[in-house]
């Protein structure tokens, strides 16, 4: 059995602090995100390797299949966006990606990247929408299930959770 999400949740606080190598920083990230996605019972796998790729993590949630990047970096480029369509893009169809950022902010052209001309297969999330996620309040699974939402009726793939679940309450 995991970890708490309170154990998590300071985990992640730490790592924003800083005071580790960025790649190990990252890696941390994705073990902590796997421990989230595991207590949710959303089956995640790490380190997948099809050929010429790595996937950080899949998971499900019902019949939806999804791949996850996760990045710890000051930024996030067009060319890191259409890497991750691409693997996307070689998997069953309906597949769909969460490419969760810490430490950056997606340019109006990496959002452009994933939507314009395109179907919108990715949401993105951002560090507010992890803190989210880990609060007591709330849960990955309904970060991920508003943002989806969002995205199905409005596609618009990276607006912040507490943004969206504000607007939805309003009606």
């Amino acid at each position: 059995m995991g970890r708490g999400k309170a154990a998590l949740r300071r985990e992640y606080e730490a790592l924003k602090k800083g005071g580790m190598e960025a790649h190990a920083r990252g890696r941390r990230l994705e073990g902590l995100v796997y421990e989230l996605l595991e207590s949710e019972s959303l089956h995640p796998r790490r380190n997948t390797r099809p050929p010429g790729e790595e996937i950080d993590i899949s998971f499900t949630d019902g019949y939806r299949h999804f791949l996850l990047e996760a990045r710890w970096r000051e930024r996030v480029s067009v060319g890191d966006v259409f890497a991750f369509r691409g693997k996307l893009e070689g998997k069953l169809a309906g597949t769909l990606g969460v490419f969760l950022y810490i430490g950056a902010e997606f340019s109006k052209a990496a959002i452009q990247a994933l939507t314009w001309g395109k179907e919108i297969n990715t949401v993105l999330v951002n560090e507010q929408d992890m803190v989210d996620a880990l609060s007591p309040t709330h849960s990955f699974r309904e970060v991920l299930d508003l943002k989806l939402r969002h995205a199905a009726h409005f596609g618009e793939c990276h607006i912040p959770y507490m943004t969206l679940l504000e607007s939805w309450r309003r009606g």
